[in-house]
């Protein structure tokens, strides 16, 4: 049961206080209507309506804007207390404004990653298909044999065939070094020698680059 007009010790102030207080329009409709005191004070000699600037408080309580008494209260709530650091919130909302500017194809390739494989996108060098295809490699295992097998296995290419490994745009991937410095997304290349063109099992067709390249075999 609620007593309306029943204080408390700390302060001596009862609910229709504490709704003025923090201009609760409709409690403090509530707690009138229910038969509260309008007219009780709190320690410091308050009555709810000296509490509040609410224009409608003020009006409910029969009380004038100049009877406004601007107190501080008891305690500070912790979100007062502690606001959070305007950097931190300019960062946050930076963030969300960056995310919500991707297409929904980056936002979906910005998915987390397995952290066991280092994934690589690979095709066959001045062939007809220009795209590439994703490769996984285990970061554990990462050397250079390995490597080549994964991309001729996947590109349908003969190991013999193989005259390098170029990573884009311009550096020739030759070593076990080599290959743990490659990163998630790193484009590869493999280049095939001159006869290739009639020997590689996969169905790449080869454009008039492969004729311009120069190989030494």
């Amino acid at each position: 049961m609620l007593f309306l007009s029943n204080t408390r010790k700390i302060n001596l102030r009862t609910a229709l206080h504490w709704a003025a207080k923090r201009n609760h329009v409709a409690v403090v409709r509530y707690l009138l209507s229910c038969g509260a005191d309008k007219n009780i004070k709190n320690k410091e000699n308050d009555i709810p309506g000296q509490l509040t600037s609410n224009s409608d408080i003020l009006a409910l309580l029969d009380c004038q804007d100049k009877d406004f008494k601007k107190t501080e209260l008891p305690i500070t709530p912790g979100y007062l207390a502690n606001p959070p650091f305007p950097y931190i919130t300019d960062q946050n909302q930076r963030m969300m404004e960056y995310q919500q500017s991707l297409p929904m194809v980056n936002r979906l390739s910005a998915a987390p990653l397995d952290e066991c494989e280092l994934v690589l996108k690979a095709r066959v060098a001045n062939s007809d298909e220009k795209d590439f295809i994703e490769i996984e490699m285990d970061r554990k295992n990462l050397k250079f044999d390995v490597l080549l097998n994964l991309m001729c296995r996947e590109l349908g290419v003969e190991r013999k065939l193989v005259y390098k490994i170029r990573k884009m745009p311009n550096t020739i991937v030759r070593k076990d070094k080599d290959v743990k410095r490659l990163c998630d997304f790193q484009e590869l290349e493999l280049v095939l020698t001159n006869k290739a063109v009639s020997a590689s099992s996969r169905v790449y067709g080869i454009s008039d680059g492969m004729k311009t390249e120069h190989i030494l075999y």
